[in-house]
């Protein structure tokens, strides 16, 4: 699955990759340079980040959730944004807050005692690689002896393999009752089953629009999963903000030059 798709608009993303250690909750770690009216649209991936904005004072560090519509940002002035982008499950074991309460929202980490290491960094990062630096030794120092709890771990996997699965199925598959995975997955994810499935589709939607911008919306949704054009055509409204064709002849460049890919 590519963590994450953002369509980018005079700026240019620069990625770090995770060490090994971090790579089962981290997809990488970028920095954004943003010009002047820029814009940055961040589509559903099943990720979270935690960044920090410089533009004269840094911003504080922020904590996004996971999404379920499109989050746009545009920028007045130049900027620098620095952040890493979280797996699934990942911002729930740093922090102790269940995910999907964090849906679409920001979070000041200030306000979270687990980033109280973060926050109070001493000396304070000044050049965007020390703020990965800093980063990077929290993420290791918290992650260290950390685990995903199984079950929801299984359901990833599960989705993955096989994202047209009924969830009904995937819960057999996990040995739980489907309303006992529903809770575990909102708690550790943000989404339950039937959700995360959907952006799953949706992903590999935009990676096939990727490979194939002049297929027909049919066989695109065949190919991703989709009962039909019309159940594709609705998430892409819905995740996406746009058309597959608007996909297809805009922007779908700008999503793949800006993917971190791997397996969750």
């Amino acid at each position: 699955m590519s963590i994450t798709s953002t369509l980018v608009h005079r700026a240019e993303i620069r990625f770090h990759e995770a060490t090994e250690a971090l790579r089962p909750y981290v997809g990488c770690f970028w920095v954004i340079t943003a010009e002047p009216d820029a814009t940055i649209r961040i589509v559903p991936d099943g990720s979270t980040s935690i960044s920090i904005e410089l533009q004269g004072q840094p911003s504080g560090w922020v904590l996004r959730g996971p999404l379920v519509r499109p989050e746009e940002r545009r920028f007045t002035s130049a900027a620098t944004l620095i952040g890493v982008r979280l797996r699934p499950g990942g911002a729930f074991i740093l922090s102790g807050i269940a995910a999907d309460a964090t849906i679409g929202r920001r979070l000041e980490v200030s306000t979270i005692a687990a980033f109280r290491e973060l926050v109070e960094e001493d000396p304070a990062p000044q050049t965007p690689a020390q703020y990965i630096d800093a980063l990077q030794r929290f993420l290791i120092a918290r992650l260290r002896n950390a685990s995903m709890n199984s079950v929801v771990a299984r359901a990833l996997h599960e989705i993955e393999r096989d994202r047209a699965c009924p969830t009904t199925e995937i819960a057999e598959r996990c040995d739980v009752s489907p309303r006992h995975l529903n809770r575990l997955m909102r708690t550790w994810v943000g989404y339950g089953p039937k959700r995360f499935a959907r952006v799953v589709r949706f992903q590999a939607t935009l990676e096939q629009i990727g490979h194939s911008p002049t297929q027909s919306g049919a066989a695109l949704a065949s190919e991703a999963g989709y009962f039909d054009q019309a159940h594709l055509t609705l998430d892409l409204a819905r995740f996406a903000g746009a058309t597959p064709r608007h996909l297809a002849s805009r922007c779908v460049a700008d999503f793949s030059k800006t993917r971190c890919d791997g397996p969750l």
